[in-house]
């Protein structure tokens, strides 16, 4: 049996959820709000052209083959033009039908659009934290899909599947968004964007260790296992995933941690005493202090501020 690549495996561990929206029929004069999101969101531009304007007044220009990433969901506008009044996405499609909504004209009389939407959803790392593992990606980026491209194939293919609901569908837009996401991780420039987990994902010695630690989360991991794990050293392994992702090894486990349990606070009612105990810290206290360090806030702050 083939064994898992690092990358695989690591995607696996994420636990991404990915969603396609419906198609709407776009004419200038047109905008569009949404607030932010928990979740990177993406728009693929299949004809047309519109304008990306963020809330901090940062703004693209997108035309035809060009994918928008928001990778951590800023609010933000999409319009034909810039300066275009925009309706909230509430307003528009909340608790519509989604034959009612692909049956809608948004916008006016003007050139049309055509643009699908989606999101991708990382456990546990949507939420921005300030570390080595989130915030090393801008807020909006522009990726552009080559004719011809596999990656051309992917969103072409997922924009056909998600124009009409046909059997299998929700399987097929599944895998398709999958695999969109695969090859964005692998187009992007883990060392430009300052993406150590990324790059230690692609080495040799410490993809193992980042692997044994999202698989054994709550083990008392020491350097000297992880070393045993990566084959090297204490001192190669601690200088190696230092160097790549900017952190030692035990500091990783715990800002790793962290994020785990950061995903757990929002995602689920349990007590933070479990929390902590599934995450691998000795007390709810350890918890606390760790997770202070790493998102600036308690556990509980962390939670009335996220949970909807």
């Amino acid at each position: 049996m083939e064994m898992a690549d690092p990358l695989s495996l690591f995607i696996s561990h994420l636990k991404p959820k990915c969603e396609v929206f419906s198609h709407v029929k776009l004419k200038a004069p047109w905008g569009i709000e949404e607030q932010q999101q928990s979740s990177c969101c993406f728009s693929f531009i299949k004809k047309g052209q519109c304008v990306v304007e963020l809330s901090s007044g940062e703004a693209v220009q997108l035309s035809a083959g060009q994918l928008l990433l928001l990778p951590y969901g800023s609010a933000h506008k999409i319009m034909s033009e810039s300066a275009v009044a925009c309706q909230s996405i509430e307003q528009l499609f909340l608790g519509k039908p989604r034959a009612d909504i692909e049956n809608m004209v948004i916008g006016g009389q003007g050139e049309s659009c055509s643009v699908m939407c989606g999101s991708f959803t990382f456990l546990p790392l949507q939420y921005r934290p300030c570390t080595q593992l989130g915030g090393a990606l801008p807020e909006i980026l522009v990726i552009e899909v080559p004719a011809s491209s596999k990656l051309e194939v992917i969103v072409s293919c997922l924009y056909e599947e998600n124009k009409c609901s046909t059997p299998g569908g929700h399987l097929a837009r599944t895998r398709w968004l999958e695999l969109l996401l695969i090859e964005v991780l692998r187009g992007l420039d883990a060392k430009v964007f300052d993406l150590g987990w990324l790059t230690a994902l692609q080495d040799r010695f410490l993809a193992s260790v980042m692997l044994a630690i999202q698989s054994n989360l709550n083990k008392d991991w020491s350097v000297e296992e992880l070393a045993k794990v990566a084959a090297l050293s204490k001192s190669s392994l601690t200088n190696r995933f230092k160097r790549t992702t900017g952190l030692p090894p035990l500091i990783f486990l715990r800002q790793w941690r962290c994020l785990v349990a950061a995903n757990l606070l929002i995602s689920s009612n349990d007590p933070l005493k479990l929390i902590a105990a599934s995450c691998g810290f000795q007390s709810d206290d350890v918890l606390i202090r760790n997770f202070r360090q790493f998102h600036h806030m308690t556990p509980i702050q962390y939670r009335k501020t996220h949970k909807k």
